[in-house]
């Protein structure tokens, strides 16, 4: 009973980060990033690195803290967009000391 309970638990999560829209921030404005974030709640944007040539980053952005609960916090970042070359924006970054993430 518990593989069962744990399989529909893994699906469940699978299921929901497959959802989450994937966006290219150089096609659209600051203001519409903002509002996919603010309409979605958590977007994974893709955007060019500013120190590695031809290299595309991704990462998740959120609008609220809620979305970062045992994600770690909500910190302050910034991306690309067409119209601006550092949109203010949030995401979710680790507390654990490890990984790419870390505050």
């Amino acid at each position: 009973m518990k593989k069962i309970i744990l399989l529909v638990a893994l699906t469940l999560s699978a299921s929901s980060a497959m959802a989450m829209s994937r966006y290219d921030t150089h096609n659209m404005t600051c203001s519409a990033l903002h509002n996919k974030i603010v309409e979605e709640g958590e977007i994974v944007l893709r955007y060019p690195s500013h120190s590695v040539n031809q290299l595309m980053m991704y990462d998740r952005y959120v609008s609220s803290s809620a979305a970062c609960i045992n994600r770690g916090t909500m910190s302050s970042a910034s991306v690309p967009t067409s119209d601006e070359p550092s949109c203010k924006v949030q995401r979710c970054v680790s507390t654990t000391g490890k990984g790419h993430n870390r505050k």
